[in-house]
């Protein structure tokens, strides 16, 4: 009898880089549809879709992260997907409270240009993980679920590049595609909601309780 082997735990960063980016990939279509059907926000509609990608980018990930037993994994998916949403949306909106009051002193029109470049720097910092899953699936080979997983780390880049040159177009390029409540959630997303989902979901699946 060959003896198992234990999958080893993802790093703290690879499972960021990984949620963030299938979040992104549930999330930006949400944002668009509540924008294209026009939805009252707030309603339940709404909240289902803002909500929505919060549990199936984590819950996507766990399902793929590792090549443990389909039980296992559905397990995995379905008990620490719940707790990355609240924790990590919980800690980013705790920490909003705290920053951006102070922050907002500085949002006054003579500060743009070098508010502009903050901007960039954090999205691009914030994004970086991606970059270290992207490595680390490329190294491991091309398998189905690599390649799956790839694709969607290429396509959170691409975003992350896209608003790095929008944060410096004076045209409000975002803004002719989608209402200013909706414009807030995407910004917010990229520079609090996907790096605090992912740093909680990081630090869930490192504890390795499932």
């Amino acid at each position: 009898m060959e003896p198992q082997t234990e999958n080893p735990v993802p790093r703290v960063l690879d499972t960021y880089g990984l949620v963030y980016a299938f979040t992104a990939l549930y999330f930006i279509p949400a944002l668009f549809a509540i924008d294209r059907w026009a939805i009252e926000p707030f309603s339940l509609p709404y909240l289902i879709l803002l909500a929505g990608p919060f549990f199936l980018g984590p819950a996507t990930v766990f399902a793929l992260d590792s090549d443990d037993p389909p039980r296992t994994l559905a397990i995995r998916a379905a008990i620490l997907a719940p707790l990355t949403a609240f924790t990590g949306l919980t800690v980013v909106f705790l920490t909003m409270m705290l920053i951006i009051p102070p922050l907002s002193l500085f949002v006054v029109p003579e500060n743009f240009s070098v508010l502009a470049i903050l901007m960039a720097a954090t999205v691009v910092i914030l994004a970086l993980p991606v970059v270290v899953s992207l490595i680390s699936r490329v190294r491991e080979g091309f398998s189905a679920k690599n390649l799956i997983q790839i694709a969607v780390l290429l396509a959170a880049l691409g975003v992350v590049a896209w608003i790095v040159v929008m944060t410096f177009d004076a045209s409000d390029t975002l803004g002719t595609f989608l209402g200013e409540d909706i414009v807030d959630h995407f910004m917010g997303a990229f520079t609090w909601y996907l790096p605090g989902l992912g740093l909680a979901a990081g630090v869930w699946r490192r504890t390795g309780i499932v």
